[in-house]
């Protein structure tokens, strides 16, 4: 019901919004297949800011993790597979589940990360060694 109100809203706009698919995937980074918990899932976003230089400490996470980078650089070294990506703002990226892995800030300017967790209601989606 909604998706018909949202769509005869967008109908109307003169002119019409641009939708710009950006990503669709069935899998991780790592290939590995998602799968939302069981039951109540509580959604939560955030936006991250790391300074140039600055890093996520090594963790993983039990489900699933959507990262966006608004602005800046994000290096990510995947310790499970020895896998390292540079992503430039604009990119997106599903995280490994359960794979330890860090983030960190290159260039000279602050990475600004807008992530959105899934995960069952009250549960911390990050893990340290």
């Amino acid at each position: 019901m909604l998706a018909v109100v949202i769509a005869a809203a967008i109908q109307t706009q003169t002119p019409p919004p641009m939708v710009e698919p950006l990503v669709s995937t069935r899998s991780t980074v790592t290939g590995q297949p998602l799968a939302l918990p069981q039951g109540e899932v509580e959604v939560t976003v955030a936006r991250v800011t790391l300074q140039p230089g600055g890093a996520i400490p090594r963790h993983r996470h039990a489900w699933p993790r959507y990262v966006h980078v608004l602005s800046g650089r994000l290096q990510v070294t995947n310790f499970d597979t020895g896998d390292v990506s540079v992503l430039d703002a604009g990119s997106f990226l599903v995280e490994a589940i359960g794979q330890w892995h860090m983030g960190e800030a290159l260039g000279d300017a602050p990475l600004i990360l807008l992530v959105i967790d899934q995960a069952p209601p009250g549960v911390v989606n990050v893990e340290r060694p």
